[in-house]
Parts: C-alpha cells; structure tokens; sequence
C-alpha cells in the first residue's frame, strides 16, 4: 500500500481515529502501533513481515548482548563488531549478494580455478537499509551511551515497533535509537503535537511529490535515460537538472509527508533535507541533502575510520571511502559505486582547493559550479547502467535542439525553485502561523481545495517513490 494511494488515505483515517482514543492508555496505544507498523509492511510482504519481526527479535537480544559492563574494552568492542556485522548480514546477502557473486566469478574466469558461488533467487525486502542503519544505531547507543535506567526499560516490543516504525521504515528518515527511545518515553508521545505543522508538510509532501516530481520525470527524465542515443545537447541538459529537480521534490516530498504523519502520532522525525541545491560546495551539499544519512555516514564509517583526527592526507582518504560507501549504500551496481566515488573526489579536491588557496571563487559561481557538479553526477545515479550513463553525457555534445513550451515551464519553474527555496523557513513560518490563527473550517476549506487540486494536477495511477527502491 502506497502512502498517496486512496487506500491509504482511508486507512489512516480509522486509524488515527483509533489511535487518540487510546491515547489515555499508553501501552494499549504503544500496542496498538506497533501492530499497525506490521500490518502495513504486511500489505507489501507476509513473507518479509516475518523476516523484520525475526530481525527486530535478534537486535533486541544483540542489544542486550552489548550492554553488559565488561571490564575488557577491547571484549566489548569484539562484541559490538560481532553484533553489527551480523546484524548487515540480511542487507548484504539479499541486496549484494549478486553483485559479489559476480565480482568474484569475473576475478576467478581469470584464474584456474573453476569455484563459482551459487546463484540464489533472492527479493530484497521493503525498507531493508533503512531499518538495519536503524539496527545500528541501537546496538552502538545500547554499547556506548544508553543510560543504565533507559536501558531496562527496553522490551522486545519497543525495538519492534523502532524498526517498524511505519511512517519511516520505507525510505526513512534514518531515525536514531536515542532519539526515537527518549521521544517513546516521554509525554507527548501517543498525542498529536504541532498540528498546524503537520497539515503544512503533509499538503507541501503531496504536492512536492504528486504534482512537480512526476510532472518533472513524464516530461523530461523518463525519455532521456529510456532512449538516451536519440537525445540532443538541449534535451539531454534540460533533462539532467529536471532530474535534479525531481529527485528533490520526490525525495524531500516524501520526507516532509511522513515528518506530518509523524507529528500526528506524537513523534518528532529528524529533518532530513536543508534546501541542498543552495549548497556553496559539496561538503555544505551533504549537510543539507539527505542528513540523516550524511549524519549515519559521518558517526559510524568515517569517525571510527579517523576522521580528521590523523592528519590531512588520511582524512581525505577516509572522506573517499565514506563516500563510496555512501554510494554503495543505494545499490549493488557499478552506477552508485561511481557516484559515491565522484562526490568522494569532489570533496577532496574542495578541501586541497581550500587548504592551499588554488582557486577562490564567489559565492554565486561557487554555488553554481557546485549545482552542475551535481547535476553530471546524478547521471550515474539515475542511469540503470555505465553504458546508459556515459551515453547520456556524451549526448550533451550534440549541440543541437529547438526550445518547446516545457522547455520555458521547466525555466520558469527553476526561478520559482530557488526563489522560494532562499525563503523556505520563511514561508513555512507564516503559513503556521496563519493556519494557527484560522483555525477551524476556514483552514479546513483551505487544505481541502489545495487538497483537491493536487489531486486535479497529479498524475493518473499511484506513483512510486525513487527511494523506496533503497
């Protein structure tokens, strides 16, 4: 079930009906969501529904494991490596599997040896990176910085409903385990908390989604990457930051719909976009495009690497494999392993460029070299394979191609985009505000008609989300 799709719509509305009225009754509440968390993830997979409550079992135990004081540091160090590396075990074999198997098999066609690894069928269930980053972050804060009087209030039941969780477990945010278990045990959990908030995001989330994204991809992205040798130096640009653009809209639109859903059931999700395409350079990029994953990345791969703690030359080196990683992250094709490995690059050479002074530019062009960066590098992302890819950006040289009415909508759009992007936090606080101050049936009509009319606009069918396939 699609989170735009009509049944869900009538789904939620029964059940956050349900859900305030037990609010009185806490663990009834708490019961009550996390079987909604395993229904929901039921209607895509029984199958890998079992799988999550099996996993949710384990990290559970796994966080027990760890906890225990040892007077060894380096035996709970062993015991925390053990943990997590078993528990990527299910994200490695059924979304890499493949990929290795196939590494493997061409490194031994060039040797005498006939060993080949089997091939095995395998799906890869709904949500799985998002929900195992999650399982990390709980073993390491059960390790290292859960308070003794948190910890026993643990069950098994809460790490199920964490990695359940239903309005992130599908393509996140990346919701830590301190930030989830303190909001759980607190007082507003189970309450609806910034109400006009949530109607702000939940209508801008749709819009971003169901209107521009998909207006975007019908009518620039799809063509390009689906017969990218017949394209032109005008399509073929136009095309590369429509897809800029959409991954945006899709993405950051999805986010801000799931942070309103969240708000409703009483839990705060972390921010997860800052207006990126504002970004000076590629380290200020990565603070503002999907943080919570920048963040994961950063405290748990390029921190215990080192860091910048080891001299400059080690910390570009760890820099360069955070990011393939990061890349590696979004699938087992080459396509990410070379996305991951440019913005590595890129953001070395910014801080060679930095340290010694080699280029210095404004403000302006330093944004706009950073957009285009951006912009050839999500070809790679985007592209199903290497071929496609360079075939895309080779078209570019095509310097040919007549400008069409879209062609204008998508300039026009642009303007629009980053006109109110300098202005986002603005304009989210004057609409709170306003619906604050209406509220009741003139802010009830209002969200109803933009509700109608992006219903009127959007696209036929129900769309799916590009980060869903994470």
């Amino acid at each position: 079930m699609s989170f735009i799709s009509p049944e869900f719509a009538y789904v939620a509305l029964i059940f956050y009906f349900i859900y305030w009225l037990l609010k009185s009754r806490p663990s009834l509440q708490k019961a009550y969501l996390t079987l909604s968390s395993y229904g929901f993830y039921a209607t895509w997979s029984l199958k890998f529904t079992f799988i999550l409550l099996v996993y949710s079992l384990w990290v559970w135990w796994a966080g027990e494991w760890v906890q225990r004081t040892s007077t060894v540091a380096r035996r709970q160090k062993l015991k925390l490596a053990v943990t997590i590396s078993l528990s990527l075990g299910l994200l490695i074999i059924t979304k890499y599997y493949e990929f290795l198997r196939g590494v493997l098999d061409d490194a031994l066609s060039a040797t005498s040896i006939l060993y080949r690894l089997p091939f095995l069928e395998l799906l890869i269930p709904a949500g799985v990176s998002f929900f195992t980053f999650q399982a990390i972050t709980y073993l390491v804060w059960q390790a290292k910085e859960a308070p003794v009087e948190s910890k026993n209030k643990i069950r098994w039941l809460d790490v199920s409903l964490y990695l359940a969780f239903w309005p992130t477990l599908f393509a996140g945010p990346i919701f830590r385990a301190k930030d989830f278990f303190t909001q759980l045990q607190g007082d507003q959990v189970g309450k609806a908390i910034h109400v006009e908030k949530a109607i702000y995001f939940i209508l801008l989330g749709l819009f971003q989604k169901a209107v521009v994204a998909n207006w975007l991809s019908i009518n620039f992205v799809d063509d390009i990457f689906a017969y990218p040798e017949s394209q032109n130096a005008v399509n073929t640009i136009s095309s590369m930051w429509a897809y800029a653009l959409q991954i945006f809209f899709d993405f950051s639109g999805y986010t801000l719909f799931v942070t309103g859903l969240g708000l409703l059931l009483g839990y705060q999700i972390p921010l997860n976009f800052k207006q990126p395409y504002l970004a000076k350079n590629l380290q200020d990029f990565w603070r503002r495009w999907h943080i919570s994953l920048s963040t994961f990345i950063r405290d748990y791969i390029y921190f215990p690497l080192g860091g910048n703690q080891q001299g400059f030359t080690k910390t570009q080196i760890n820099i360069l494999i955070a990011m393939t990683l990061s890349g590696l992250w979004h699938g087992a094709n080459t396509t990410f392993l070379i996305w991951g490995l440019l913005h590595g690059l890129g953001v070395v050479i910014s801080n060679v460029n930095h340290r010694y002074s080699l280029i210095r530019l404004s403000a302006l062009k330093a944004q706009i070299l950073t957009v285009v960066f951006i912009c050839l590098t999500w070809v790679f992302f985007r592209a199903d394979s290497l071929d496609t890819a360079l075939t895309v950006l080779y078209q570019m040289t095509k310097i040919e191609g007549t400008f069409t009415r879209n062609h204008l909508l998508l300039i026009l759009m642009s303007i629009a985009f980053f006109y109110f992007s300098q202005r986002a936090q603005l304009i989210e606080d004057k609409m709170i505000s306003w619906a604050n101050r209406n509220w009741g049936w003139r802010l009830f009509l209002v969200a109803s008609a933009i509700l109608f009319l992006i219903i009127y606009t959007g696209p036929n069918g129900i769309p799916t989300f590009i980060y869903y396939k994470f």
